[in-house]
């Protein structure tokens, strides 16, 4: 009987540890979830830039394009800072504008930010009947002051000109074009991303 009662409970210890095993796993694996769903919860409210409408297009007396950008996340966005490279499609040409701004003020959620960019006349007469179409390339960088980490976001798009008098739309650039631009870049050893 002493036999089986040590059997009983060498057993009954055996089921004990296992329980326990699982348990502590099962524990480990919902610890380890509920930080995966955190961390994407964490994401999907960091500030984020889109453009609600096409850029406004002046050909006044110089060429000059307004690019509304609204931030759709949850958190603001700080330190906003753009850098905006334009250049002929072709892309045999420099660039006929590279320029950089930044805005200092926060950019809560749901509120916009205009970015204009004006082309010098000596680069491209506004009046003119035609004027080829335009790649415009802008690189955004800014911070989630609540989650201190920095983003960054590039926009291709290709203003398609001016054609009989008539002025083209702006699109968003197609796939194997951002190849060409990437391409253009290293070629003029411009690197949208850099800041000065």
């Amino acid at each position: 009987m002493g036999k089986t009662k040590n059997q009983l409970t060498r057993w009954s210890n055996i089921i004990a540890t296992i329980a326990t095993t699982v348990l502590a796993l099962t524990a480990l694996i919902t610890v380890y979830l509920t930080v995966a769903a955190w961390k994407v919860q964490q994401e999907t409210a960091r500030p984020y830039f889109v453009m609600k409408e096409s850029p406004k297009i002046d050909l006044g007396d110089e060429l000059s394009f307004e690019l509304r950008f609204n931030n759709v996340g949850i958190h603001p966005a700080v330190n906003l800072s753009s850098k905006t490279v334009v250049f002929d499609e072709q892309l045999s040409e420099k660039p006929i504008y590279h320029d950089e701004a930044s805005i200092v003020n926060e950019i809560p959620k749901e509120t916009s930010s205009s970015l204009v960019v004006t082309i010098p006349s000596e680069e491209i007469y506004p009046k003119q009947l035609e004027i080829s179409a335009q790649y415009i390339v802008i690189d955004l960088q800014y911070s989630d002051p609540i989650l201190n980490k920095a983003y960054s976001q590039t926009i291709y798009m290709k203003w398609n000109g001016v054609k009989k008098g008539q002025l083209q739309p702006t699109v968003h650039v197609q796939v194997n074009e951002k190849g060409k631009i990437i391409n253009y870049f290293e070629k003029n050893k411009l690197d949208p991303k850099l800041r000065n």
